[in-house]
């Protein structure tokens, strides 16, 4: 998550999107005074590499105070400190921690991917074992005992059933919404530019399997898919 008071933006971060290259190339454009929140060792890494801005304002004032980094996660007997704002922090509590002028007015950015795609990503992302790719006659029996994950960026979407996010970046065209979300905020002038240098997480997916190939064996997570994402699959216009 970030909240530039620099530029007037939230970014509310989803999974398997590309959230955190994208999340690396915004903190080139925040300030000090920015929330910004902790993400991997590795992907601080590509933060530090880069120059860009890193964590920071993200805690409690207790944590601050107990902090010798006050920038840092923080530990009290051994047991972390919860957060004041974290990497997938739903919108709701987001908007509970800020101040209602920010919330209000500052314009609120996400992303969002072909939930047919996003859901074959999730599988490979929660199944991959080392170097062992996970086993496709498992993919239904998978997404029916866990059918929360089919929708599991709307807490980052939607506040009780309702849409806040302002600008949606499709994973599917990333230049062009990147460059639109340019046009309309020239403060982040040269953004696309500095994503598409960051790869900040290995693919863990078989990309050998074709996504209709997938869906044709798994016809009972096709149907949940358009039941379940039917609001994005109209918004978008996506499609098998």
């Amino acid at each position: 998550m970030i909240v530039s008071h620099k530029h007037r933006f939230i970014f509310l971060k989803p999974r398997k999107v590309a959230g955190t290259s994208f999340e690396i190339a915004l903190s080139k454009y925040c300030g000090e005074e920015d929330i910004i929140t902790p993400i991997s060792r590795d992907d601080e890494a590509i933060r530090r590499v880069n120059d860009f801005m890193g964590p920071r304002n993200f805690n409690f004032g207790l944590a601050k105070l107990l902090a010798s980094n006050p920038n840092s996660e923080v530990k009290l007997f051994g047991y972390a400190l919860p957060l004041k704002f974290y990497n997938h922090i739903p919108a709701k509590l987001a908007r509970s921690r800020l101040k209602a002028d920010v919330w209000n007015s500052y314009r609120k950015i996400s992303l969002v991917r072909n939930p047919w795609d996003r859901t074959v990503s999730i599988f490979f992302w929660k199944n991959t074992k080392r170097k062992s790719k996970p086993n496709l006659a498992n993919f239904t029996s998978y997404f029916k005992a866990n059918p929360y994950l089919l929708e599991t960026n709307y807490s980052q979407y939607m506040i009780d059933g309702k849409d806040i996010v302002d600008t949606y970046i499709r994973y599917e065209h990333f230049q062009e919404d990147i460059l639109k979300l340019e046009a309309e905020m020239p403060v982040l002038e040269g953004l696309w530019n500095t994503f598409k240098h960051i790869n900040a997480k290995t693919d863990t997916r078989d990309r050998s399997k074709d996504i209709r190939d997938i869906f044709r064996d798994n016809p009972e997570i096709d149907r949940m898919i358009r039941e379940r994402n039917a609001w994005e699959i109209e918004k978008f216009s996506y499609s098998l």
